[in-house]
């Protein structure tokens, strides 16, 4: 791609990233000015209100506990545990009991929570944890997580092993944000079922009780935290730092990792842990990517908490001296705290473990839920979704264009664009004879520019085309688009003015931020800034509806009699909110088009990024009322299907 179809590729970047910014300096001058124990007793408050809110968490059901068998070990038993977190939603898990617990007395607990491995459970640092705490007198209940393990969500055709294990949580975790659900919620709600099952034992001291997982075990250990008052102790590792290290350092994380409307709210990663303040040991390792630095600086902010609150001795640091993973020292470490605050005396050193292949810890026979009858994510999405198209009242126009913008969060009332030339006129060869073509920047909000192309016409160089104008929203670059498929080149005529309009993060704006240059990959760049408007409460797609009304505006501001809005594949979705929100009613065609959202919920695998996905539309309308509600004034042409093949 030519260097000039990428004029602005840290834009979006530089946008979100001093937004995080913003709101994590309020919240640092809001901890400040904390000075007593009832001024930190109202701001855990204000977290525990916020964090709730973010969170969709179901009714409790049975949780139809079996027991599938026992390995037995020296020192400890580890009894194989399947159990329903939801109605035919199966958890697998592993129950470690040290042989000493069979006296009588009640013995502290921990569940352990898995990182991203797909092992789970089996995995060697996972293993290793729960044997070290079983050796010193504690009972273990660790569980798979969805798509880890046992617990695998997609189906593998031949030749296929299925999406990667971070695509796989986002491409669920997608589906859910149109059903207006959260992933994160799915996660931690078999965390917390498995707390429930850990406290059934009559074997456990539910006063003594811990939570500890790595990496996005982490992430679990710290939304059981912020949720769940019934943990006495906690050690997230290698999870917690913050939003704004992440946003910097151009960090993507998995869908569990981002609740929505967290930033909206004001809050940082350890305000999780501050939601129910216990004792705590934040664990880092010194050259993981989550940013160590942000590390300790949580744990400076959640002793604060604590020391206005008089428990100082209940807010722990450490940090170990490798890459992220629960290596040895931050399990050894993690076991000292826990020892200490359940009143175990001695080494916390691990000795004698000696992993077992994960064969041997299945508690299915195939190593397999889904063969054992288990419910997937996907299922529940489906039947959802179903749900909802029954639920849904028609909308006549009116009532459509309201739920549209409120959706998408569009203002009522739009204010002028500022526009300018980039005052170079190219004349290049990319087809049998030259186009000249002008370039314009229109200015949506501060921070934001739409890049905008003219064809065809020629027209003075510091004036938009008047007249009859087509309006061109490309799928990833309208330039791209223009150059490669010949339906697209064909729109370039003498006669009729062609803009082509790149909104925030497409085309000339494409963000080259996460090392990702794959703009569908799932967990790329687009969506990075997708997830965290989510965290803003706002959306992606709205901002860039917003961006092409604001060029409608300003091309009939400037002397466009018609507009004819022309959108492929991504900018086809873009396209359609835009014609059925701009008052001036355009002709409206859509090319490689999105049939439907509800398509998307029903496809295991899809290419379709988060940024064409509103929060919660399921619950309102799908795209088929807008393509009815435009009516006449819209042609649609080769719709594109869940694969966007």
């Amino acid at each position: 791609m030519a260097d000039y179809l990428n004029r602005y590729p840290h834009m979006v970047h530089e946008y979100y990233t001093a937004r995080v910014r913003n709101i994590i300096t309020e919240r640092k001058a809001r901890l400040a000015a904390l000075k007593t124990k009832a001024d930190a007793e109202a701001y855990v408050a204000r977290v525990r209100k916020a964090v709730a809110g973010a969170f969709v968490l179901p009714e409790r059901t049975p949780l139809n506990v079996k027991s599938t068998g026992v390995v037995e070990q020296e020192n400890f038993s580890i009894e194989k545990i399947v159990f329903e977190s939801r109605p035919g939603f199966q958890v697998t898990g592993n129950l470690y009991i040290p042989k000493s617990s069979t006296s009588g007395a009640k013995a502290p607990a921990v569940l352990g929570l898995c990182g991203h491995d797909l092992e789970g459970k089996a995995a060697e640092p996972y293993q290793s944890f729960c044997q070290g705490l079983a050796l010193k007198g504690f009972i273990v209940f660790i569980i798979d997580p969805i798509s880890q393990g046992e617990r695998w969500q997609h189906d593998e055709a031949a030749n296929d092993p299925g999406p990667g294990l971070c695509d796989a949580h986002n491409l669920m975790g997608n589906q859910q944000i149109l059903l207006n659900d959260f992933f994160g919620s799915w996660r931690v709600w078999d965390a917390i079922r498995g707390l429930d099952y850990l406290l059934s034992r009559p074997e456990v001291d539910s006063t003594r009780l811990g939570v500890t997982g790595n990496s996005g075990g982490g992430t679990l250990t710290s939304l059981v935290a912020a949720l769940d008052p019934r943990p006495t102790m906690v050690a997230p590792s290698c999870y917690i730092c913050s939003w704004q290290a992440n946003m910097e350092n151009e960090l993507p994380a998995d869908a569990e990792q981002c609740p929505p409307g967290l930033l909206a709210a004001g809050l940082d990663e350890v305000d999780l842990l501050i939601a129910y303040p216990r004792p705590t040991m934040i664990l880092s390792q010194e050259h993981d990517f989550f940013d160590e630095r942000y590390a300790r600086q949580a744990h400076q902010e959640l002793k604060k908490i604590h020391q206005l609150l008089g428990t100082t001795e209940d807010a722990a640091y450490f940090m170990g001296p490798m890459t992220h993973g629960y290596h040895q020292e931050n399990r050894e470490a993690m076991t000292a705290f826990f020892m200490q605050h359940a009143g175990i005396s001695g080494s916390a050193e691990e000795t004698a473990i000696e992993l077992l292949p994960a064969e041997q810890l299945w508690v299915t026979v195939d190593g397999n839920v889904n063969k054992n009858g288990s419910c997937r994510v996907f299922d529940f999405s489906c039947q959802r979704a179903a749900e909802l198209a029954t639920l849904r009242s028609s909308l006549n126009y009116n009532e459509l264009t309201n739920s549209a913008a409120e959706l998408l969060n569009i203002p009522l009332e739009r204010v002028a664009s500022h526009y300018s030339c980039l005052r170079n006129l190219f004349t290049i060869e990319r087809w049998d004879e030259q186009k000249a073509y002008t370039q314009f920047t229109v200015e949506t909000e501060p921070g934001i520019k739409v890049l905008l192309t003219s064809y065809g016409v020629e027209h003075s160089f510091v004036r938009l085309p008047k007249g009859k104008v087509r309006l061109y929203v490309g799928n990833v670059s309208g330039e791209q688009d223009i150059a490669e498929i010949p339906e697209i080149k064909a729109l370039v005529r003498d006669d009729i003015a062609l803009i082509v309009a790149d909104p925030r993060g497409i085309g000339q704006s494409e963000a080259c931020s996460c090392n990702m240059k794959d703009f569908f990959s799932q967990y790329g760049s687009d969506y990075l800034y997708a997830v965290t408007a989510d965290m803003f409460d706002e959306n992606y797609l709205g901002q860039r509806v917003f961006d092409i009304l604001h060029v409608m505006d300003l091309l009939i501001e400037q002397g466009a009699t018609e507009i004819e809005l022309i959108g492929r594949g991504v900018g086809a979705v873009t396209a359609a909110f835009a014609g059925l929100l701009h008052e001036s009613k355009p002709e409206v065609k859509l090319i490689n088009y999105l049939p439907s959202y509800q398509l998307l919920v029903e496809s295991q695998r899809y290419l379709w990024p988060l940024s064409v996905m509103p929060r919660g539309i399921l619950e309102k309308f799908d795209l088929p009322d807008i393509y009815t509600a435009l009516g006449t004034r819209l042609e649609t042409q080769s719709p594109w299907n869940e694969l966007m093949q």
